[in-house]
């Protein structure tokens, strides 16, 4: 048996052992599906443009860091990357971990370094968290209200010293590594001047750092429009500054969706199922939905963005990553 046929083996049987995990999940997809007969249909177009869209701009974030290091992939080996990377995150236990060892070592297959790959994900999270902490600190704001307003406004400080302090290591590695040699008391402060020597590599001008800032922010906007879409595909009304009867504004969608996003990030069920639906639906009837619209708002939101770009991942994986050799067996072995 060669390497492509186990390679496929053992992808086939991750498969099952995700459908079995997810047998009393299947009533998901029969609900969503039925929202979705009723739902504006411009609306559920605009949804799953949203949902794409984000995918497409934390693919430009990718490609742009990685760029920094003079490795260059098109956008679309990006994208799908982002999305095979996607699906491993949001259905498999510790799916965050596996998804960061999938985009590991597929950068390596690009020529990215170490030092390049882990600049990478080291910034691209600090960014990433910042841009949420930006829509949630926006929702708080204009619904003048105080709750985690600190944490909030810490959270943005403390990452845009991170992100500030990593940019101005990759900008001078030898001003550096000079002070951590004249740093005597601090034990085996040599051992890691080579590997800030090896941030010499990583080139990201301002420029470059101001657009992978605004693509990975426009990752999290496009993610919420597509929740601000499902509000507007099942009430029939385009959520705005003031609320109608029986809806909710953008400032319910922004606190919807990053109450969801926190949820998501503990991973207590596969792909947060259960707890995001729950997390998304209080805010939006706090904030003026009814139950039921709440409801069939969170469904189709998380049938779209999870269920359906997760399903086209897979096929990405299986069709774009498995058949390289880069199986879930071949993920968890030491290079």
């Amino acid at each position: 048996m060669n390497n492509k046929q186990v390679t496929w083996i053992v992808s086939l049987v991750l498969l099952l052992v995700l459908g079995w995990f997810f047998r009393d999940q299947l009533q998901f997809i029969g609900q969503g599906l039925s929202h979705l007969k009723d739902a504006d249909p411009a609306a559920v177009l605009a949804v799953l443009a949203f949902s794409l869209g984000s995918i497409a701009a934390m693919s430009d974030v990718t490609r742009r860091l990685t760029g920094a290091g003079n490795v260059n992939v098109s956008l679309r080996e990006a994208y799908a990357l982002t999305l095979a990377a996607n699906s491993w995150s949001t259905t498999l236990p510790a799916g965050p971990a596996f998804s960061a060892i999938l985009m590991f070592k597929v950068q390596a297959t690009w020529g990215a370094s170490v030092a390049l790959r882990s600049y990478f994900f080291f910034l691209s999270s600090i960014i990433s968290t910042v841009s949420l902490a930006i829509i949630g600190l926006a929702g708080v704001f204009f619904l003048n209200a105080d709750m985690a307003l600190g944490s909030l406004l810490t959270t943005v400080v403390l990452m845009l010293v991170a992100a500030g302090a990593v940019f101005w290591v990759t900008s001078h590695p030898d001003e550096l590594s000079r002070w951590i040699r004249r740093q005597k008391i601090i034990p085996g402060a040599e051992r890691i001047i080579p590997e800030i020597q090896a941030l010499k590599e990583v080139h990201l001008s301002r420029r470059n750092f101001a657009l992978v800032s605004a693509a990975s922010f426009g990752h999290r906007i496009l993610d919420m429009l597509a929740l601000w879409a499902c509000v507007w595909a099942v009430t029939g009304e385009i959520p705005w500054l003031r609320a109608g009867e029986n809806a909710t504004t953008m400032a319910g969608v922004a606190l919807a969706f990053l109450a969801a996003k926190i949820a998501g990030s503990a991973q207590v069920t596969p792909g947060g199922l259960g707890t995001v639906e729950a997390a998304l639906i209080a805010p939006l009837v706090a904030t003026g939905m009814t139950a039921v619209d709440a409801t069939s708002a969170a469904v189709i939101y998380r049938l779209i963005s999870f269920a359906l770009v997760t399903v086209i991942g897979w096929i990405i994986y299986f069709f774009h990553y498995a058949r390289r050799g880069l199986s879930y067996r071949a993920l968890n072995r030491k290079d």
